[in-house]
């Protein structure tokens, strides 16, 4: 629960007299410190599309039995090489 939702409720709740005020709680830690090891210091990069290229990409990676991440690691690169760039994308 957000912490703006979870102030508005126990505001209605004091006013209802249905609950005493309670403390606020602490602050949840960013979610950047609590990522999983595999993804520690690495970014993320995305982009909207419409829903049919996400479903075109998940089937071209089903059928070429690799991960998302493989295959875009594998886009980036081509895309790299053929602006003269390094291919360093690893997935």
């Amino acid at each position: 629960m957000s912490n703006r939702f979870a102030a508005g409720l126990s505001s209605i709740k004091e006013k209802s007299g249905k609950a005493p005020a309670a403390p606020e709680a602490p602050a949840a830690a960013p979610a950047s410190s609590q990522s999983a090891p595999s993804r520690k210091g690495k970014v993320v990069i995305s982009a909207y599309f419409d829903a049919a290229v996400r479903q075109q990409f998940a089937i071209l990676a089903i059928k070429q039995e690799k991960s998302q991440a493989a295959m875009m690691a594998e886009a980036l690169n081509l895309l790299f090489e053929r602006h003269g760039e390094p291919p360093i994308a690893k997935a």
